[in-house]
């Protein structure tokens, strides 16, 4: 429970238990100092001796000394109830008030932390390299900027060598896999008459290297594409209805109708990677629904964001999947997707693409009857 509270409001509760503790403690003394003084004025106020040491008496009649004593007791007793009521008014008072100047004070302090919060909430993958703490603070802030700045630079400097890495690996990989398909495909027409178990052999050698080569090339892709330029003026619907067409056969061999609905929308961006985008979620759409089902995909302006969604009628993504499904080489159905030739980056490509654009992508809604994917894409210049 106490993690759950602020450091603004923990400095607050200790400083409001701290100045009613003090109140309390000075309240007593005085209460009880005041309660002495006013017991011993009971034995004085009938005798009264001046200064010059001349006696000075009060006569009272003896028939109302009984009354005077008693109303006099009575006095200080309300005098001391009074008191003492007045000061644990003032200790409550003064702990309310030193508790709100505690919180406002704190807060104050505290601000930095704040700030040092709203600055690392902006952080992601593209702007490691852009982003950096201000270090214009205090010094108790001023070395945490400081390091965390340094970690900021060996995560970018990481992320540069893994996307090199990943390039490079792509680049080196391509080259002996063209050999192989190229030698493969040479022997399939040298020997044409070949027996069955060879044929089915060098089909299987074939059907490898195509799935490699595919793996190569989006490796390539999503190795490079923050060099790609995202200038370009886009009307979303026409390339989703070329999309579509691009399409046609896979869908009429699956048994899938096509649809699209919704309006145009402009955007700026990339129109390569956003071509890319709609096919990756189409195509997915198609592999993965049931024969004789549709996929729509549907272009709408929401607000300032263009909303892209693909609609299929498949099985469904369990809810524990939806969101790894974006996740490179993860798949539901590790057995169908390589039965269809899938690499597991499909959606991933479709997730960086979407983070370069400044937008965001998720599955909507599942069921038994089918899945909505949502891309929403800002319709301003492209981040």
């Amino acid at each position: 429970m106490s993690k759950r509270i602020s450091v603004q409001w923990r400095i607050t509760i200790l400083t409001a238990l701290l100045i009613a503790a003090a109140c309390v403690s000075l309240n007593l003394l005085l209460f009880y100092s005041g309660s002495d003084s006013m017991d011993a004025l009971n034995g004085f106020v009938v005798e009264y001796k001046t200064g010059n040491q001349q006696e000075m008496t009060i006569e009272i009649p003896q028939e109302n000394m009984q009354a005077f004593f008693s109303g006099f007791s009575q006095q200080v007793s309300a005098e001391k109830v009074r008191f003492e009521r007045m000061g644990w008014c003032i200790t409550a008072l003064v702990t309310l008030l030193s508790a709100v100047i505690a919180y406002f004070v704190s807060g104050r302090a505290l601000k930095p932390l704040g700030d040092f919060a709203r600055q690392t909430g902006q952080i992601n993958e593209e702007s490691l390299t852009d982003t950096r703490l201000s270090e214009d603070t205090t010094a108790e802030f001023r070395q945490l900027s400081r390091s965390v700045n340094a970690m900021l630079d060996r995560l970018a400097q990481s992320f540069d060598t893994q996307r090199q890495f990943t390039g490079n690996a792509a680049h080196e990989l391509r080259t002996p896999l063209a050999l192989m398909q190229t030698r493969i495909e040479l022997f399939a027409a040298e020997h044409p008459q070949m027996d069955a178990e060879t044929a089915a052999l060098l089909r299987f050698e074939q059907e490898q290297l195509e799935r490699l080569s595919a793996l190569v090339r989006t490796l390539l892709e999503m190795s490079d594409l923050q060099s790609v330029p995202r200038t370009d003026c886009i009307d979303l619907a026409p390339m989703a209805e070329e999309v579509l067409v691009d399409l046609t056969p896979l869908a009429q061999k699956n048994g899938i109708t096509l649809t699209q609905t919704g309006e145009n929308v402009q955007l700026v961006g990339s129109d390569v990677l956003l071509y890319r985008l709609l096919f990756n979620l189409t195509e997915n759409a198609i592999k993965y629904n049931r024969t004789g089902g549709s996929v729509e995909v549907s272009v709408e302006r929401e607000g300032g964001q263009a909303a892209i969604r693909v609609r299929d009628t498949g099985p469904g993504i369990a809810e524990e999947y939806r969101d790894s499904i974006f996740q490179p080489f993860f798949r539901v159905d590790k057995s169908r997707s390589r039965a269809m030739g899938g690499v597991g980056l499909g959606l991933a490509l479709v997730q960086e693409i979407v983070r370069l654009h400044g937008g965001t992508v998720r599955v909507e809604q599942s069921a038994d009857t089918g899945t909505t994917i949502l891309v929403t894409l800002p319709v301003g210049k492209a981040a």
